[in-house]
């Protein structure tokens, strides 16, 4: 039990809607669900009834409900207080993070925080997923945030904590030969036009993996182009020019508005796992420990 938990339960109380809370607090549905459940399983009691109008507190559900407003009163005012102790109003935190999560999944997760802590300024510094590390490592962020490996050499002192993980996917136009096809074997890969994305990208990092286990190379690849920009290689593919590969969160709202489908490698299934980095003898600033407790695997909400 943390006080996440608590404070998502008291929402879904408040709301009477696992989709309301879940809006509310930009995560998903499943995750609310998941979070009540480990609470329920926790306390070993049942804290929810549906009803034709939504959920209702049973009443353990309604004992649980008035010690964690209490409990989370009291967490209120004793971080206000940290605040005025550390000068937290006038704190700023400056956050690293690779192009997939610095474009899809950190801005909702950082309106979430400062509808949380709204004295707070957060700044954010994109790059690929080496970039950002050498940030970190360099201190020019105090958190970094980014797929792939997170592997440098010489590097020492790294503190990696995983958030998440992702699907490697091909992305394709919604459109003629591919708007039926669902899935690409790697021989059909090596054939079609081709983009890939820089050096120091953790995405590509992971293709290269994943074709080295297969005794394939990179470059036996039709590569037409190499591009940092996502956008770039999304607005490539949906014109048909090429073909690419991307997270699979990174093309969720391309892939609603029906512009770019998105689809596996027969034969090689790639993972990628997202994490949040820092410093280990690093002084962190109280707005930097909250951050990281705040952006908590149940948190993390993609765009």
């Amino acid at each position: 039990m943390n006080l996440n938990q608590l404070e998502l339960f008291c929402e879904v109380a408040r709301l009477k809607s696992f989709s309301k809370a879940a809006k509310l607090l930009h995560i998903t549905q499943p995750a609310v669900s998941l979070q009540i459940q480990n609470l329920e399983e926790y306390y070993g009691a049942k804290l929810f009834e549906r009803t034709a109008q939504g959920v209702i507190l049973t009443s353990a559900g309604r004992v649980v409900y008035e010690y964690a407003r209490r409990l989370l009163e009291i967490h209120q005012q004793m971080e206000r207080e940290l605040d005025r102790v550390f000068g937290v109003e006038k704190d700023e935190l400056v956050i690293g993070a690779s192009s997939i999560i610095g474009n899809h999944a950190l801005p909702c997760s950082i309106w979430a925080f400062q509808e949380k802590y709204p004295q707070v300024k957060l700044k954010v510094e994109v790059g690929n997923t080496k970039l950002i590390i050498q940030k970190v490592i360099e201190q020019q962020v105090e958190l970094g945030l980014v797929e792939g490996s997170t592997e440098l050499p010489g590097q020492k002192g790294l503190v990696t904590k995983k958030i998440a993980t992702d699907e490697v996917v091909v992305i394709v136009p919604n459109k003629g030969f591919w708007a039926q096809k669902e899935e690409i074997t790697i021989k059909e890969l090596m054939k079609e036009r081709f983009i890939v994305r820089e050096k120091g990208s953790g995405v590509r990092e992971a293709l290269e993996r994943a074709l080295e286990n297969q005794g394939i190379k990179l470059s036996e690849l039709n590569v037409v182009s190499e591009m940092s920009s996502l956008e770039g290689i999304k607005a490539a593919v949906e014109a048909g020019f090429a073909i690419s590969i991307c997270c699979r969160q990174g093309v969720q709202k391309d892939i609603r508005r029906g512009t770019l489908r998105a689809i596996p490698i027969k034969e090689l299934p790639i993972q990628i796992d997202y994490y949040l980095l820092y410093m280990k003898n690093k002084f962190l600033k109280p707005v930097a420990k909250r951050f990281i407790r705040f952006i908590a695997p149940e948190t993390l909400e993609f765009c």
